[in-house]
């Protein structure tokens, strides 16, 4: 069975919450889905690259990871930033390993053809608007998606009395988690396109969003959650053409 789904996934300790929307997808949809976890080493990230060259331009491509309004990362060792001794370094570069520039404006081209979802920050700006110029069918981004107490801090939150990032944090990763692989598992039974599937993201982040006002008036984080779930919703952009099916 040819592959409908490709999912790529760099290598980073902070992202690694994302599996479950793999694990998710790779149960309903089994043999259709390529899964790639790019490894923190050149070699892994080259590899990658000429996987989404070859893939079927009539399937979904889905990114998840970190990225900025220009570019997506690649992959992130667990030693990375911890020692500077660059002797030891050089002996294992891949330990140590980082790539903070993966897919820009210079490579773009390798989206062309291609149906993206990029589940990563900021994706809604420039990038997105540069992978269709350059030939990508559609591409559907996000705003800023921020799932770490770091992340929370640069947005200006801090810790109050009766208020935890750390509740926070884990609400946004757990709600972000569901509300994808249920759009995608849905959109792609129900063969939406891509306007259909935001339409979809927004409808089941509603649902959520009242949740946590109506049903967990007791939870002091609450209205927090509630909105950055609303600015998740909002924030998703599609380029392109929106009434290209998923797959």
């Amino acid at each position: 069975m040819s592959k409908k789904v490709l999912i790529i996934h760099p290598y980073d300790k902070s992202t690694s919450f994302l599996d479950r929307i793999k694990n998710h997808l790779l149960a309903e949809f089994h043999d259709s889905v390529h899964y790639f976890s790019i490894k923190p080493n050149e070699r892994s990230h080259k590899e990658c690259l000429e996987v989404i060259k070859k893939f079927s331009g009539n399937g979904l491509l889905l990114f998840m990871g970190h990225g900025k309004s220009n570019c997506l990362y690649g992959a992130k060792a667990d030693n990375y930033g911890t020692l500077e001794n660059e002797l030891i370094k050089a002996e294992q570069p891949d330990s140590y390993f980082y790539e903070d520039n993966f897919i820009n404006i210079h490579n773009i081209e390798v989206f062309n053809e291609k149906k993206i979802i990029s589940l990563s920050c900021n994706s809604n700006a420039q990038l997105g608007k540069k992978s269709v110029e350059n030939g990508a069918k559609v591409f559907l981004g996000f705003g800023d998606l921020p799932t770490s107490i770091e992340e929370l801090k640069e947005q200006g939150e801090e810790s109050k009395n009766g208020i935890s990032l750390g509740k926070i944090e884990q609400a946004l990763k757990t709600e972000i988690n569901d509300i994808i692989k249920k759009s995608i598992r849905i959109g792609i039974n129900k063969d939406y396109n891509f306007l259909e599937l935001v339409k979809l993201i927004q409808f089941i982040t509603n649902q959520k969003i009242s949740h946590y006002l109506v049903n967990q008036k007791k939870l002091s984080e609450r209205k927090l959650i509630a909105n950055y779930l609303y600015t998740f919703k909002q924030e998703i952009k599609v380029y392109g053409d929106g009434n290209e099916k998923l797959i």
